[in-house]
């Protein structure tokens, strides 16, 4: 008896510690399913139902975390290749969404609105999943969640790119590229940088965005991914269009486009054969462009609508140079519907200049002047946008010292977590060296949030100074502004502002370098101090643009202050310039006015008026000083 109990206790270890085993190795694989999933790696649909259908089979009821984690992925990878799908999808969403338990954790509820935000804009809901990606993002930084934070302003980055919100969206992609990097998740990295090169082409700078298609294409081909060496192609092909460089565009889409073509990708490869269309148009080789178009017309339908809105852009331009009017204006209206779903103003520009055109050929002036008139518009609305963002350039580059710093305290935060967790678990059972640890783990956070404190403070200094001329920048000389125009409203003192910008400045950019035209700031803001004798007075409010504060001073002085200004600049471009540029200024001056009913109500009204003088002076051939008109 004693025997047989031994042998059926032996029998019982062996039996829970296969079991033990069998749990270890079921959730091991689990976990690697997982970890394919967070890489980024492509994934045909066979195979994403094949895991999704594995992990429901592994993973126990009792298993809430990884149950979540199941969940999200059933979200992400949900079917959207056509108009039913995403509806369909987006319905489902929906259902689970009002269905989710009060215990769920923050990461899943963040994570869930955020693939339901991306659903939204599959739909063409810009506005939805705009405020989708917000509300995730501030959830993100709440929990300091960074696989998330990553996540939500990557989406976001490439939804501000696409309406032509350059500033947002290279602020999102650096900052989400900056976390994927930090955290070896190469596959999301390369999706991130690809939407950044992207923006840098939208935005206007396509040898920067070939850069880092090279980069990626280069990558992918060293990885054998002959699919992502396709897709990266194509958008070389339009960064090359963009340039200009029509024939070399042409042979970039159609290697894209026979891979997509052969590999039975329709819908891509018609999206390749419209890319082809547009360079060909250009050329002027007509004929061949209507083949393409006709033949990306059996794929792409107005359920596309950002491919559709182009394939008829670029048909009804064909059409208007066959002088064949009426066709060109039946093309031009389902591009019209197709690209106000999309908000895409940049297409409309395009279409409303072409509609003038057309009108006109055909001798219906009323209706070309009012499509000129919508034309004019929207040019000014997007212009208006892209001025408010001329800087965006110089924005990224210093933010991006901010961004790092960020990014690093949010990874230094959660390295502290994931000490924390471990020491607990590790010593469930040794409570008092549990206490210990505690304390100094809280010792530790003690001294890096007073650090931070002082971290904060320096990033305050830095955040109030423009990174190259050490000068106030815009938030900063604005807030001093405001202090001296209350103070002169009050005391009945005068008041008075000079704003200034370097003539030319592209030009002396494209002829001389970027290195010549930074030093050609930082000759404007030195000799702008030898004016004043005080930095703080002087800020730098965009690229070239500066602001000069003048406290006390009349009318009178301040016409002179900014003529001595401008020989200043010119005496100091001669010591530090090259001979051959010659650097000059315009500038607008401005006096408050204190007279009763014409006195400026606030200090923007001051500075409009002085930044209408800037303007006169640039219009009276620059290189000048005007005054300011009488406030109204």
């Amino acid at each position: 008896m004693q025997h047989y109990l031994r042998y059926l206790a032996i029998c019982l270890m062996l039996l829970i510690g296969t079991h033990r085993v069998a749990i270890a190795e079921g959730q091991a694989q689990v976990d690697q399913i997982f970890a394919l999933f967070d890489s980024g790696e492509a994934m045909t649909r066979e195979s994403i139902e094949q895991n999704l259908s594995l992990l429901e089979k592994l993973i126990s009821s009792d298993d809430i975390e990884r149950i979540e984690k199941l969940n999200l992925l059933k979200c992400w990878n949900q079917p959207f290749e056509t108009e039913e799908d995403v509806l369909h999808s987006l319905q489902h969403i929906e259902q689970t969404m009002a269905q989710i338990p009060p215990h769920a954790s923050p990461h899943f509820l963040t994570d869930f609105t955020l693939c339901h935000a991306w659903f939204l804009q599959q739909k063409g809901d810009i506005n939805g999943a705009m405020s989708g990606y917000t509300k995730s993002i501030q959830s993100a930084y709440e929990h300091e969640d960074i696989r998330l934070i990553a996540d939500a302003r990557s989406l976001r980055g490439a939804l501000y790119s696409y309406i032509g919100d350059f500033s947002e969206a290279l602020d999102d992609l650096v900052t989400a590229q900056g976390l994927y990097e930090s955290l070896n998740l190469t596959g999301w990295a390369n999706v991130n940088l690809a939407d950044i090169a992207t923006s840098f082409r939208r935005y206007g700078d396509p040898e920067s965005a070939i850069k880092y298609y090279n980069k990626l294409k280069e990558f992918y081909s060293q990885k054998g991914n002959k699919e992502q060496v396709a897709n990266v192609t194509s958008d070389i092909g339009i960064a090359l269009d963009e340039m200009g460089e029509h024939e070399r565009a042409i042979e970039s889409f159609r290697f894209s486009y026979q891979y997509f073509k052969e590999h039975k990708y329709p819908l891509i490869a018609a999206i390749n054969a419209t890319n082809i269309a547009y360079s060909l148009i250009q050329l002027n080789r007509l004929n061949e462009a209507e083949t393409y178009l006709k033949e990306a017309a059996q794929e792409i339908t107005d359920k596309e609508p950002s491919a559709y809105s182009f394939m008829k852009l670029f048909m009804a331009k064909i059409r208007y140079q066959q002088g064949r009017y009426q066709d060109a204006l039946d093309e031009l209206a389902a591009a019209e519907i197709a690209f106000r779903v999309m908000h895409n103003d940049r297409g409309l520009i395009q279409l409303l200049q072409l509609k003038s055109d057309i009108h006109a050929a055909m001798g219906d002036l009323p209706s070309a002047y009012q499509e000129l008139q919508q034309f004019i518009a929207l040019t000014k609305k997007v212009d208006d946008s892209s001025s408010a963002h001329q800087t965006t350039e110089l924005k990224v580059k210093f933010d991006t010292s901010w961004i790092e710093s960020e990014n690093k305290r949010l990874l230094d935060n959660q390295k502290l977590k994931e000490q924390e967790l471990a020491l607990l678990e590790k010593n469930k059972s040794l409570q008092l060296i549990i206490l210990l640890l505690t304390g100094f783990i809280l010792a530790i956070v003690s001294l890096f949030a007073y650090k931070q404190v002082h971290r904060n403070r320096h990033l305050q200094t830095i955040a109030l100074t423009d990174y190259l001329t050490q000068l106030p920048n815009r938030r900063h000389i604005y807030a001093q502004a405001e202090l001296y125009f209350q103070q002169a409203i009050k005391q009945k003192t005068p008041f008075s502002v000079i704003i200034f910008d370097a003539d030319h400045f592209k030009k002396i950019n494209d002829n001389f370098g970027h290195e010549i035209g930074d030093q050609a700031l930082l000759t404007i803001a030195q000799a702008s101090q030898a004016l004043t004798a005080d930095r703080n007075l002087i800020g730098r409010i965009g690229g070239e643009e500066f602001l000069i504060l003048l406290p006390n001073t009349h009318a009178e002085r301040v016409w002179e202050l900014a003529h001595e200004l401008q020989t200043l600049i010119t005496r100091y471009g001669a010591i530090n310039l090259p001979v051959e540029l010659k650097l000059t200024v315009s500038a607008g001056v401005a006096t408050l006015n204190t007279e009763l009913g014409k006195q400026d109500e606030s200090f923007a009204r001051l500075l409009k008026r002085a930044d209408n003088a800037l303007y006169d002076a640039k219009n009276a051939g620059r290189n000048c000083v005007k005054a300011a008109k009488m406030a109204d």
